[in-house]
C-alpha cells in the first residue's frame, strides 16, 4: 500500500482499492507502487481536497468483492454494469476507455459482432466486457481468464481467437510485439466507449457526493495533464499533430493532390496503425518546423538528421537527452530526440566525369546543404576543397551544371529523384568510396514523458521487416537503402517455446508438378518456392517438415483434411474450408490468369467466358462460384495444369483457369506458341496462405510470427532462383527482376499479365490488343531499339510505363498514355516498296519524336502502331492538344520519291490515375478509345 496526505495526519485514511495489471489506468509497478491514469487523478483529488487516501491493489476480481465485504472505502474506477449497480452506488464518471475485441490476423473480413460466433473469446472474468458483449449478442462462445496477464497469456499460447481489451499498450515489448503482430488493431471491433466511474458500497451517499465535489476541483487542464502522461495524448485532442518539412523527396513532399507523401509520411502512419493513435501532418519550412513543435504548436518532429557530436553512443541510446547542445537557438533547447526513425546516406556527386580519387579535389569548390550534420566531417574529409553551402539539391544541381562547384554532397536518394526529374540522372556519377550516414530522430519536448513512452511503445511494434519494406517502396536504389530485415530470432514466451520443442515432425504436402511454385526435382526432392518459404518458417520456428508428394490437388487437399499430412501451401482461404482447417495469414500473391487460343479476343472477366467450355483443376476452391448457373460455363475437370493446357490446344476447352505464376512458367515451352494468357481482374488480388490440420491451431500465430519477417527483398531471391534457373521443366527464362515487378504490382492491383515471348512476334492487323501479354514479352535476347526506326521496343516500354507509375503515383501527379495507329499504312503498303514503306514510317516518326519532350518515351508497339508516355502532364486538356498535333503533323503529305503521302491517324488517350494506376489497365483503356476512333472513322483522338 502507499499513501497521499494533504491534510490533518490525524484522519483515517480513506482506502481506495484498484487492480493490478490494467495498464496503463491502473496497475502495479515493478517496484510495488501504484501507478496509472486513475491513481494519479484520485491523488489530484486528495490534493484538492485536502484528504488522506490509501491505495489498496489486488487482483481486478478481489478489488470487486474488497468493496463489497466493506474491506475499503471506494473503487477508483469501472464500468457500471447491471449486476454492479445492485452492489455499489457510483460517482460521476472521471474518464473513459474504449474497449475492443481484438481478433485474430487470419481472420478476415470479420467486421460485425455475429462474425465471431463460431470463435472463442477471451475476457478477464467480472470484467465489464463480458457483460456488453452478452448484451450484444448472447450466444458468443466465452472463455474467462482471472486477470488481465492470465488472458494475454491465453492470447500468445493460441487459446483464442479473439480477446477483449481496452484501448492503450502494454508495457512488456516482447507481449506487446507478439500480441500486436497477431492481433493488429486494423482489425479490432470496437465493443463499446466506457465511462470509468468511481464505486463506493451502496448506500454510502455522503461519500458519493464527497467525491463528486472534489473532482468538480480537478479542472479540465489537469485531467488532459494526467492523460497525456500516460497515454500520450488527451482525450479531447483525439489525435497527434507531426511538424512535417517539404522538399525533401522521396522522404516528404507535398503531392499533387495537396497532401503530404514519403517515406517519412509511410513510417509514421505504420505507427498510427501499430498504436490506434490518429495523427495529422503540419507542413512547413525545415526551421518553422522546429518552432511547431518548440511552441506547442506540434507533438511531434517528423524526423531531425543529428550529427556525431549530438550522439552519445548511437542508434537509440541517444534518445535519452535533451538537444540543448545541439541548437544554438535556445529556443530549441527543450526539445528531446525520442526513437531513431531512419538513416539516411550521403554520396558526393560529380558532374560528367566519374571520379577515381579525391585528391583531384584539391582547390574545387564543393557543394553541400546548409543544414546538413556532416559538414565538419566533410570539411576534414576534404581539407583542401572550398565548401559552398546551399538550400536544396536542386541549388547544388543547377551550380554543378553553371560550373560555380565542382561536386556537391547531399542525400542519395533525394538527388536520385531530383535528378530523374531533371533529365539529368545521366550526366551524375556517385562516388560510393565517400559515405555520410545521418540519424534520423523524431524529436518532442522533453516534458512530454507520457508521449514519449507512447512513442517507443509504438515503434517497439514495427518490425524491421515492415520498415524495410516501406524503404523499398521509396527507395529504388537498393545501395540507398539503410534499413536491414530482420532475421533475428522471433521473441517467443516460454509456453511457446515449449510447444515448439514437443511437436513432432510436420507431413508437408506437395505437387509433383506444379512449378514454379512446387514439385519434384530429379533427385526426387521437394523443390520450388513453397520449399524455400517453408524452410525459412522451419528455421525461425525450429520445426522439422517431412515432405509428402501428390500427383494431383484434390488427393494432397483431401489427405490434409483426413489428417494424413499437416500442412500445404498455395492454398486459398474460403468459409467452407475453415469449417475443417485452419489458416496462416498471406504469404504470397496469388492473381488467377485465363489461357486462351491465340487467335481469341483477350479475356479480362469470367464474365466473358459465359456459354463457352472453361477447364480448372480438380480440387480448385474457384469451382463452386464457377458452378454457378448465371455464368453459364461448362466446367471441364482436368487433374493438372499440363492437363489443362492440353485442353485448349486440343480444342476440348475454350480456356483453362490457373495461378499466372504457373502457367506463365508452363507457357514458356515453345510447343504453346498458339495459345496466349491473360490475368483476370475478378481474381487479381487472391492470396497463398498455408493450411493447417484443425489440431495444429496453436502453431498458427507462430508462423505469422515468422511469415511477417519475411521481406519483400527475400521474397525476391526467392522467385529470382526458381525463375532464372532450369530445372526439368522447362522454365522461362525472363528479367527476374521484371518478373518479380509483376507480382509485387498485383498485391496493390492488377497484376501485369505474362505471355510467352514468341507469340507476340506475329504480325497482326489491327485489332483490340493482349495488353497484359505485350507488356510481359521480356526477352533478354530482344534488342532494346528497333533497329529500322530506332524507336525503343516493348520490353523498355513495359520498363518507362512502370517507372512512370512508381515516380507520379509518388508525386500523386497525373500522367498521359497515347496509342497511335496509322489507318491507312496497310493501304498505303500495297503501293508503296519496302524501302518507300520505311521511309514512310521513319519521316513521320521524326515528326512525332519532336512532338514529344526528351523526359517523355515514343515507343513501337507494333508494325503499325505506337505508344507515348507524357510525363507531368498537367490534365487531360494537355495531353489531348500532343494527340491533335500529331494527327494534324501526319496528314501533312510527305515526299517519298517525288509522290505526295498523307497517313491518317488514330488516337486513344488515357490518364493516370483516373483511368487506371496500374500499366495493364491504362494501356488497355488507351486500346479502347483507340477502336472508337478508328471506329469513327479514323483521323481523330478519343480520350473518353
Amino acid at each position: 500500500m502507499s499513501s497521499c496526505a494533504r491534510a490533518d495526519s490525524e484522519l483515517s485514511p480513506l482506502v481506495l482499492v484498484m487492480g493490478t495489471d490494467s495498464f496503463p489506468y491502473q496497475f502495479v509497478d515493478d517496484s510495488g507502487e501504484p501507478k496509472g491514469v486513475l491513481v494519479d487523478l484520485w491523488r489530484e483529488w486528495a490534493a484538492q481536497t485536502g484528504t488522506v487516501v490509501e491505495f489498496k491493489h489486488v487482483d481486478w476480481q478481489d478489488s470487486l468483492d474488497q468493496l463489497a465485504q466493506g474491506h475499503a472505502d471506494i473503487h477508483i474506477g469501472m464500468g457500471h454494469t447491471d449486476s454492479r449497480e445492485s452492489r455499489y452506488d457510483f460517482a460521476d464518471a472521471i474518464t473513459s476507455v474504449n474497449t475492443y475485441l481484438y481478433v485474430r490476423k487470419s481472420l478476415q473480413n470479420k467486421n460485425h459482432l455475429r462474425d465471431l460466433i463460431p470463435y472463442r473469446i477471451g475476457v478477464v472474468s467480472g470484467s465489464s466486457h463480458e457483460a456488453n458483449l452478452i448484451k450484444q449478442l448472447s450466444d458468443l462462445n466465452v472463455r474467462y481468464y482471472e486477470s488481465r496477464d492470465a488472458l494475454l497469456n491465453g492470447v500468445i499460447n493460441g487459446e483464442v481467437d479473439v480477446f477483449a481489451g481496452m484501448e492503450g499498450y502494454l508495457r512488456d515489448k516482447a507481449v506487446s510485439r507478439a500480441v500486436m503482430e497477431a492481433f493488429p488493431l486494423e482489425h479490432r471491433l470496437l465493443i463499446k466507449t466506457i465511462p470509468i466511474l468511481p464505486a463506493v458500497k451502496q448506500g454510502n451517499q455522503v461519500l458519493q457526493a464527497k467525491i463528486n465535489q472534489g473532482f468538480q476541483l480537478v479542472t479540465p487542464a489537469m485531467r488532459a495533464a494526467i492523460e497525456k502522461h500516460w497515454l500520450g495524448f488527451s482525450h479531447d485532442a483525439k489525435r497527434l499533430i507531426i511538424a512535417t518539412p517539404v522538399g525533401i523527396e522521396p522522404y516528404v513532399d507535398i503531392g499533387g493532390d495537396g497532401q503530404p507523401h514519403g517515406l517519412y509520411i509511410d513510417i509514421w502512419r505504420l505507427w498510427s496503425q501499430k498504436t490506434g493513435i490518429a495523427v495529422d501532418f503540419r507542413t512547413n519550412t525545415f526551421d518553422a518546423t522546429l518552432e511547431d513543435v518548440a511552441y506547442r504548436r506540434a507533438d511531434i518532429h517528423i524526423g531531425y538528421p543529428l550529427d556525431e557530436a549530438s550522439q552519445t553512443g548511437g542508434g537509440n541510446a541517444v534518445a535519452d537527452r535533451s538537444l540543448a547542445t545541439t541548437f544554438a537557438d535556445t529556443r530549441y533547447a527543450d526539445l528531446r530526440p525520442v526513437w531513431q526513425t531512419y538513416q539516411v546516406n550521403s554520396h558526393l556527386f560529380s558532374y560528367q566525369k566519374r571520379l577515381t580519387t579525391l585528391d583531384s579535389l584539391a582547390g574545387h569548390r564543393i557543394g553541400a546543404v546548409a543544414s546538413a550534420p556532416y559538414l565538419e566531417q566533410l570539411h576534414n574529409t576534404l581539407p583542401d576543397s572550398e565548401l559552398h553551402l546551399f538550400d536544396d539539391v536542386e541549388q547544388m544541381i543547377a551550380a554543378v551544371q553553371q560550373g560555380d562547384i565542382s561536386a556537391f554532397v547531399a542525400a542519395s536518394a533525394w538527388t536520385q529523384h531530383y535528378l530523374i526529374k531533371a533529365d539529368a540522372w545521366q550526366d551524375f556519377y556517385p562516388y560510393q568510396e565517400l559515405t555520410f550516414s545521418s540519424d534520423i530522430y523524431a524529436l518532442t519536448r522533453s516534458e512530454d514523458e507520457g508521449l514519449i513512452k507512447r512513442i517507443r511503445a509504438g515503434f517497439n511494434l514495427i518490425s524491421a521487416t515492415e520498415l524495410a519494406n516501406l524503404e523499398s517502396k521509396w527507395i529504388l536504389d537498393n545501395n540507398d537503402r539503410t534499413v536491414k530485415a530482420s532475421t533475428t530470432a522471433l521473441p517467443l514466451s516460454p509456453a511457446q517455446q515449449r510447444y515448439l520443442a514437443n511437436l513432432r515432425p510436420l507431413k508437408i504436402g506437395y505437387l509433383q508438378d506444379w512449378p514454379p511454385m512446387e514439385f519434384e526435382g530429379e533427385d526426387g526432392q521437394f523443390q520450388g518456392i513453397n520449399h524455400d518459404i517453408s524452410q525459412r518458417l522451419a528455421a525461425q520456428l525450429h520445426l522439422t517438415f517431412v515432405p509428402v508428394m501428390f500427383k494431383d490437388w484434390s488427393s494432397m487437399l483431401a489427405a490434409l483434411k483426413r489428417g494424413d499430412i499437416d500442412i500445404v501451401g498455395s492454398v486459398a482461404l474460403t468459409a467452407e474450408r475453415e469449417k475443417e482447417l485452419v489458416f496462416s495469414g498471406p504469404y504470397w500473391p496469388s492473381p488467377w490468369g485465363l489461357v486462351t487460343n491465340l487467335n481469341n479476343a483477350l479475356v479480362f472477366s469470367l464474365a466473358q467466358m459465359s456459354g463457352k467450355r472453361l477447364a480448372i483443376v480438380e480440387g480448385y476452391h474457384l469451382i463452386p462460384q464457377l458452378m454457378n448457373d448465371t455464368l453459364g460455363i461448362a466446367l471441364i475437370l482436368v487433374p493438372n495444369t499440363r492437363a489443362g493446357i492440353d485442353a485448349v490446344l486440343q480444342g476440348t476447352a475454350d480456356g483453362f483457369i490457373e495461378k499466372v505464376i504457373n502457367m506463365g512458367v508452363e507457357l514458356s515451352d515453345s510447343d504453346h506458341r498458339q495459345l496466349k494468357m491473360s490475368v483476370l481482374a475478378d481474381y487479381s488480388d487472391q492470396q497463398s496462405h498455408f493450411a493447417l490440420t484443425a489440431q495444429l491451431q496453436p502453431l498458427v500465430p507462430l508462423l505469422d510470427k515468422a511469415i511477417a519477417q519475411l521481406s519483400t527483398a527475400q521474397q525476391q531471391q526467392i522467385y529470382q532462383r526458381w525463375i532464372e534457373q532450369e530445372p526439368p521443366h522447362s522454365f522461362v527464362s525472363i528479367s527476374w527482376k521484371q518478373a518479380f515487378y509483376l507480382l509485387l504490382v498485383v498485391v496493390l492491383m492488377l497484376m501485369l499479365a505474362l505471355w510467352w515471348r514468341n507469340a507476340v512476334r506475329k504480325r497482326q492487323s489491327y485489332r483490340p490488343h493482349d495488353i497484359g501479354a505485350s507488356l510481359a514479352t521480356l526477352s533478354t535476347s530482344t534488342p532494346e531499339f528497333d533497329p529500322l526506326t530506332g524507336l525503343p521496343n516493348r520490353s523498355i516500354l513495359d520498363d518507362r510505363l512502370t517507372q512512370a507509375i512508381l515516380t507520379h503515383r509518388r508525386e500523386m501527379q497525373p500522367f498521359a498514355v497515347l496509342f497511335i495507329d496509322f489507318d491507312n499504312l496497310t493501304q498505303l503498303q500495297q503501293h508503296l516498296d519496302t524501302t518507300q514503306s520505311q521511309q514512310l514510317m521513319n519521316l513521320a516518326i521524326n515528326k512525332l519524336s519532336a512532338l514529344v519532350r526528351k523526359s517523355d518515351t515514343l515507343a513501337k508497339f507494333n508494325e503499325q502502331q505506337l505508344v507515348a508516355i507524357l510525363n507531368h502532364s498537367k490534365d487531360l486538356t494537355q495531353a489531348c492538344q500532343v494527340a491533335q498535333a500529331i494527327i494534324d503533323t501526319c496528314s501533312a503529305p510527305f515526299a517519298i520519291d517525288a509522290e505526295n503521302v498523307a497517313l491518317s491517324v488514330s488516337i486513344g488517350v488515357a490518364m493516370f490515375p483516373r483511368d487506371g494506376d496500374n500499366a495493364v489497365e491504362i494501356l488497355k483503356k488507351a486500346d479502347e478509345r483507340l477502336s472508337r476512333a478508328a471506329a469513327q472513322g479514323g483521323s481523330c483522338y478519343r480520350s473518353a
